[in-house]
């Protein structure tokens, strides 16, 4: 005997096909979700989790950035400085900041790099070289106090802040290290940390020497 349809039956159709295809839409629509997530996402943070810090692939104490990284082996590479005061560490997420006194790297009122400031330079680099997968960008600022100058070779304090950043600059290139990621910036005596004078004009000498600075910003 062959099947006949009921009434019930009459009219059937089979909508299977818009299941599947409400199904597709929906993997479709939660793909597009995601990607617009991962463009908002800081790839920098994709790269480090990509590739991993020295610190997690060794099994050690876990930092954050490569910054937290850097910032740990400079603390040891120069940790004579710090302890005397006469090198300062300001750090966050992208970028550190090395601010020495300038008398570690030259003579008063002259722009030649000093044996001492090429020895912490040298020492920078090799803490620097531990993580050679990050493509670190430096910028050297010079900074002087409010005193005049005026020579032949410097007619002012913003020629003079300038060529000790370039000279810096240049001893980082002898050494190897990329040109396309360096920087110099000369600023005079236009970003004091501490006043250079007191309420009565006096001139602070303690404070100046602490604004006579070389400062090595590191970022990525």
């Amino acid at each position: 005997m062959r099947f006949r349809p009921t009434d019930d039956n009459e009219g059937f159709t089979n909508e299977s096909w818009q299941t599947s295809f409400l199904d597709i839409f929906m993997l479709l629509l939660a793909f597009f979700i995601i990607l617009a997530g991962l463009a908002r996402y800081d790839m920098r943070i994709f790269d480090d989790d990509a590739r991993g810090l020295r610190s997690i692939i060794q099994g050690t104490m876990r930092v954050q950035t490569p910054i937290d990284e850097l910032r740990a082996d400079i603390q040891l590479a120069l940790s004579d400085e710090i302890e005397t005061d006469r090198l300062m560490i300001q750090s966050d997420r992208d970028e550190m900041r090395l601010s020495f006194t300038d008398a570690r790297f030259f003579e008063t009122a002259r722009a030649e790099l000093l044996p001492e400031g090429k020895e912490l330079i040298d020492r920078i680099m090799e803490a620097m070289a531990e993580l050679k997968f990050y493509q670190y960008y430096i910028d050297v600022e010079g900074h002087t106090d409010n005193r005049p100058i005026n020579t032949l070779q410097f007619p002012s304090n913003w020629e003079l802040s300038t060529a000790r950043a370039a000279n810096i600059i240049r001893y980082f290139m002898e050494r190897g290290f990329e040109p396309s990621r360096l920087k110099a910036s000369g600023y005079a005596e236009t970003r004091p940390i501490v006043p250079n004078q007191d309420e009565l004009g006096n001139n602070l000498p303690d404070n100046q020497a602490l604004n006579r600075r070389v400062v090595v910003r590191i970022y990525y």
